[in-house]
Order: structure tokens, then C-alpha cells, then sequence
């Protein structure tokens, strides 16, 4: 799953389509900032529309305070009678009288292998869940990343993902959800995830709304997965996540950008289905390349925003120049610009040109952000900001039809004008409700965005790297394609 991950990839093919948009015009610098969405199209391809059990791990891990413990057993037993069969998995809850995190099941060994009898057995031997002793906390998030890593190490199988069922009554410490932002308090589940990172995936079920949305909302985002508000009957999230798993038919796929010598700078930040910022691993002897290691792909689209450093002074104007080549598997598509004379002014973009696709993505990362901030300002609670970035969010969302945001605002606050994005909260804001709403705001919403129409891509003749159908020169040698503009 991770760049140094050994893994073999699971047996089901995915068919891939790679577009990118960007505002085609543009204007010359030697700092200049070009900003593209990257639009990637993932298909099922074969008869089978589900992965296999046995290539499938996973780590199930109950962190619920001794209160809760009776009817989480409950539920976790209904949940390890529903998996199905051929699964590898391992149940891990509680704590010793040392503090120590226990194993639940197998009996005996690290992993079981689910079928009628060993789900019976796992079922009858969840009551072992033991409560942490006394009156000390749970073990802790990182100490269940740290055991899952572990044991995730001794199965390598394609698809290895944790799910970590937690009623928030650990005390890990805040660790910050931007990964550029490392939480001061949170310094060791940070340094845990970015183990982690590569290895496994996890979701997070959250039971109740007592718990610190940051650290669950950093496991989740870190580690490729979701966080759910999750019922105290969780066996049918847990059911839902396994049959999610089931549909992944590439557990890692890198999305590859290569680039011109003249661009100095690349960032790429998925934006749907989950916000997260990507990590580039630069390949050894290609130093225009970048890899972004991506993870869990299912039949579905996934956005992404690219943006490029370039040093345009010695590039020429007025014609169509390749400053990069987006590739995901074996689908490629170029990103190409033309530098406009001194005097021509860049439009504001016409149909096809990426203008209109590129401002509905800064309008949609405006308004999230501003529904972050304003649910981030409910708890604790601090009305006039929360007011004026819920308004906002809601002023944002009218203008390019996101209702989902809409509804979410709805639930904390009473909507005045929409249009002018004036609010209300309302008198009495539960904040259990505040903090399942941050963690519903992270799952991510696609945008309704336009199809780019797509060319028949071409090959240089003499290195046989990929360009786009109007490339005129060859990205990666310098030869001239000749390939209209």
C-alpha cells in the first residue's frame, strides 16, 4: 500500500480515466501560480463486482470506556457473526491491570480466518472484552495504531485496514487534522500515523458525542478512511465498512505528474470524496517526476487540485505549451497552457477552458472551509463566529447549489437569507450534535462538474513517454511532436 509496501495488488481490474481542467490562457511571470482539477474516473472492469474475503485483513479495535463496555461487547459480537467468510481478522479491547491493551480474539495466535465456527467462537468470546481497570482511561489511539501495525506486518495482504470503534474516552492528546500542522499535544499519535501511513487503512466509528473530534478526524484523514458517527448498535457500520472494503479493487495507486524543467513547485490536494492533502515521493534518477501514493480504490470519481510553480521568462507566447502530464495507471492527460502577448487580458474563462470548473472549486473550498470554522466555533461554543462562518458557508453554498451544506448548517442554526448568507443559531446547541456534525463534514461531497471532452493521446516516437492529443513537444526529451495546437 505504501511506496515500500510489498503487497500484491487484489485480482480485480479497474478500467481508469484521467481528465484535467485548467484555464488555458494565462498570463507570463517568473513565479507563476497555475491551478488545475484533475477529475479521475475509476471503472470496474470483469464479472466479479466484489474482492475475494481472503485478500482481505482486518483489525477490529473496541476503545469504549467500562460503562460502555456491556453493550459494545453486544453489538461487536452481532458484528463478527456478519463477516464474511475466508476474512482474516483480529479483535483487539480492553486493558490489562498493567494498563497494557489486550487481545480478544483469536484464543490463540495473532489472526483468524472467518468461517461458521471460528465467527461462533469470536461472537461467545467477545464478553472478554475486559474494562480498563479502575478508573484508568482506555489505552489510547496510538496504541491501538501501534498493535495494528504489528500485526498488519505479519499479514500481508492486498487490503489491510483497521477499525477502530471508540466512545472518545481515550486520552491521546489532541493531534491536529492538517497534516501541515502537527498538534503540539498530540506529538505521539502523529509520529504513530505517519508509521502507519502506507500500511493500513482505518475508519473511525465514534459512539456518542462525548470525544475530541481532532484526533479522530486526524486517524481517519492520515490513514485514508472515514470517520462515521456510528449508532451504539455499531454492527451495521461495521457490516458497511467490510462491504466497502470488499468493492476496493487497487488498495494504492499513484497519481503521477510529470513535469517541465521550468516548473519548480507541485501540490496536490484531493478534494472528494475525502479532503486531505497528498505527500509526494519523488522516484530515484527522475527528478521530474512526483508520485502521490493514493489509496482504497473503488468503482467512482475522485477530484484533485493541482497546482504548479512555473518560471514562464524564457517559455514563448501565443502558443500551446505541455506543462506537465497527469497519469493514474495506465490513463494519461496533459496540462497545457498558452502565455498570452503583454496587453491581452486573461478572460475569466469560457466553456471548455477550465475557467467556470476552476472557480466552482474555489467557491467549494471556501465554503467548506467556512463550515469547518463555524462548527469548529460551536464547540465551545462562540455564536458570532460561528454565525458569521456558518452564514457564509450557506452564501457559498446558494451560489453553486451544494444543498448537502445547507442541510448541515440547518441542524445547528435557524437560516435568515440565504442568498446574503444571514443566520441564526439556535438557542440550544447540543454539542454532542456539533461534534458528529464536523465529523459528517469530513466524509466529502462531489461537485457537479462539467466533462471535459477528450482527445486521442499520443506517444513521442523516440522515448515513448506519454503526451496529450495537442501536445507540441514531448515533455520528457524536448522532441517536437507535431501534433496540432
Amino acid at each position: 500500500m505504501g511506496a515500500t509496501d510489498p503487497s500484491p495488488a487484489p485480482r480485480l481490474p479497474v478500467g481508469l480515466k484521467v481528465s484535467v481542467d485548467v484555464r488555458r490562457d494565462q498570463q507570463p511571470h517568473r513565479d507563476a501560480r497555475i491551478d488545475a482539477h484533475v477529475r479521475v474516473k475509476a471503472v470496474g472492469i470483469g464479472p466479479s463486482d466484489e474482492l475475494p474475503a481472503v485478500e482481505l485483513a482486518v483489525v477490529i479495535a473496541l476503545d469504549v470506556a467500562a460503562e460502555r463496555r456491556e453493550a459494545a461487547a453486544g453489538a461487536l459480537a452481532a458484528a463478527l457473526r456478519a463477516l464474511p467468510d475466508g476474512l482474516s481478522f483480529t479483535v483487539l479491547g480492553g486493558a490489562d491491570e498493567t494498563g497494557a491493551l489486550s487481545a480478544c480474539y483469536p484464543l490463540r495466535g495473532r489472526w483468524a480466518l472467518s468461517g461458521t465456527g471460528e465467527k461462533r467462537r469470536a461472537a461467545f468470546s467477545a464478553g472478554r472484552i475486559l474494562p480498563a481497570a479502575g478508573d484508568r482511561p482506555p489505552v489510547g489511539y496510538r496504541a491501538w495504531l501501534a498493535a495494528a501495525r504489528e500485526l498488519f506486518a505479519q499479514r500481508p495482504l492486498p487490503v489491510r485496514h483497521l477499525l477502530l470503534i471508540t466512545d472518545g474516552s481515550s486520552h491521546d492528546g489532541a493531534a491536529a487534522p492538517d497534516l501541515d500542522e502537527p498538534g503540539r499535544d498530540g506529538g505521539e499519535l502523529n509520529t504513530e500515523l505517519s508509521r502507519c501511513a502506507g500500511w493500513f487503512t482505518a475508519d473511525v466509528l465514534a459512539l456518542g458525542g462525548d470525544w475530541d473530534p481532532a484526533p479522530l478526524l486526524a486517524v481517519a484523514e492520515r490513514l485514508h478512511g472515514s470517520p462515521v458517527d456510528a449508532p451504539e448498535r455499531f454492527d451495521p457500520s461495521v457490516a458497511e465498512a467490510v462491504r466497502r472494503l470488499r468493492r476496493v479493487r487497487s488498495p494504492e495507486l499513484p497519481v503521477s505528474v510529470a513535469v517541465r524543467p521550468a516548473v519548480h513547485g507541485v501540490t496536490l490536494t484531493e478534494t472528494a470524496p475525502r479532503r486531505q492533502a497528498l505527500q509526494a515521493v519523488r522516484p530515484a534518477g527522475e527528478p521530474r517526476r512526483f508520485d502521490f501514493p493514493t489509496h482504497q480504490w473503488e468503482p467512482g470519481t475522485r477530484d484533485y487540485l493541482l497546482t504548479l510553480g512555473v518560471d514562464a521568462s524564457t517559455d514563448p507566447l501565443g502558443v500551446l505549451l505541455q506543462l506537465a502530464t497527469v497519469s493514474v495507471g495506465d490513463s494519461t492527460a496533459p496540462l497545457l497552457v498558452r502565455w498570452l502577448p503583454p496587453g491581452d487580458a486573461v478572460g475569466a474563462g469560457t466553456a471548455g477552458d477550465g475557467g467556470s470548473t476552476l472557480q466552482t472549486m474555489d467557491v467549494a473550498t471556501r465554503m467548506r472551509a467556512a463550515l469547518d470554522r463555524g462548527f469548529l466555533a460551536l464547540d465551545p461554543l462562540s455564536r458570532d463566529e460561528a454565525g458569521q462562518q456558518l452564514g457564509l458557508a450557506v452564501r457559498l453554498a446558494n451560489e453553486i447549489g451544494a444543498s448537502w451544506v445547507v442541510a448541515r448548517v440547518r441542524e445547528v442554526a435557524e437560516i435568515l437569507d440565504g442568498s446574503r448568507g444571514v443566520v441564526r443559531i439556535g438557542p440550544d446547541v447540543d454539542p454532542g450534535s456539533v461534534r458528529r456534525g464536523r465529523l459528517n463534514i469530513a466524509a466529502g461531497h462531489l461537485l457537479d462538474l462539467p466533462e471535459q471532452p477528450a482527445g486521442k493521446p499520443v506517444k513521442c516516437p523516440d522515448c515513448d513517454h506519454p503526451a496529450g492529443p495537442h501536445a507540441q513537444y514531448c515533455i520528457a526529451c524536448g522532441r517536437g511532436l507535431g501534433c496540432p495546437g
